[in-house]
């Protein structure tokens, strides 16, 4: 699988969003119709770019998103593909007391490359075996 893809996967598993609504057998949170993936660059994967973007918005009645703001991150470069790929996302709407409602959500974006961390793992590995067998020819 070539790094992009994997990337992208990666990307599009972190994706999930909550809202902080009480619920009551009336009511309903949103739930994702559609959540493309942010735009995650050759040029920044090459450079090993990854971090975390936390992202505002709201979801209306109509299941769309509006008024999407950053409210951190760890690498700002991240931040306006992030927005670009939030304010296209579907829902299907909250529903209180049978109508379909705004809601307010945060949703945290992962950007990761995930051969990064396969390759930490394995070093890891390879690190502590030699010192396993070293120890077991004693």
């Amino acid at each position: 699988m070539n790094l992009r893809l994997t990337s992208v996967c990666a990307l599009a598993a972190a994706l999930s969003v909550s809202a902080s609504i009480p619920l009551s057998a009336e009511e309903t949170l949103p739930k994702p119709v559609m959540q493309a993936a942010p735009a995650y660059s050759a040029q920044l994967r090459r450079a090993l770019m990854e971090g975390d973007v936390t992202v505002s918005f709201t979801i209306t009645p109509a299941g769309t998103v509006a008024n999407a703001t950053v409210v951190h991150s760890t690498q700002r470069v991240l931040e306006q593909p992030t927005l670009d790929a939030v304010r296209k996302w579907k829902f299907t709407p909250a529903i209180k007391d049978g109508h379909a409602v705004s809601v307010q959500v945060q949703q945290v974006v992962a950007f990761t490359i995930p051969e990064l961390h396969e390759k930490a793992s394995s070093v890891m590995v390879a690190a502590i075996q030699p010192r396993q067998d070293a120890a077991s020819k004693n």
